[in-house]
């Protein structure tokens, strides 16, 4: 008698995994979905960009890349290029001393260092930024408050890299 009891066991416990065979290939298919969703996200840095941030920069004696200067000047920065205008395009948050010349008071600097978004678009020719083509703005509540474009946006930029 003992033994049927633990047939019958066995037996239920067999159905039971049975029925769950189907729910572990839906997990396995999700984990694959998953797998697969995550490597397309880390190909979509392109090679191309990671070219890009390791560009070298040499200004007033100092050296550092792009990847540098924007992860340096700027806060949550985000970095796309663009092979078929070659146009790096940057978003981050405003951070100081970024535009260090502007008279904002203690409460505007918080509020920019909370919600203010500086884009930077630049051209890359011959593996460097042309400085004629740079354009860097800053938006604060839907509003572009500051802008700046060639060769004196992307030196304000080297500038600030330099004072941190």
């Amino acid at each position: 008698m003992k033994w049927m009891t633990k047939v019958a066991c066995i037996t239920c416990f067999c159905a039971l995994l049975a029925g769950c065979g189907d729910r572990l290939s839906e997990i396995k298919e999700a984990a694959t979905g998953i797998n697969s969703a995550a490597d397309s996200a880390a190909s979509a840095v392109s090679r191309d960009v990671h070219a890009i941030r390791a560009i070298a920069i040499n200004y007033k004696d100092t050296s550092f890349t792009v990847n540098d200067l924007f992860k340096t000047i700027l806060r949550d920065t985000r970095m796309d290029y663009d092979a078929e205008k070659r146009e790096l395009h940057v978003r981050g948050t405003w951070q100081a001393p970024l535009f260090y010349e502007q008279t904002w008071d203690d409460t505007m600097k918080k509020q920019l260092a909370e919600t203010g978004v500086v884009t930077v678009t630049c051209t890359i020719m011959n593996n460097k930024i042309d400085s004629s083509s740079t354009n860097v703005t800053l938006v604060f509540n839907d509003e572009t408050i500051l802008e700046m474009t060639g060769e004196d946006a992307l030196h304000h930029l080297y500038n600030t890299y330099l004072q941190k």
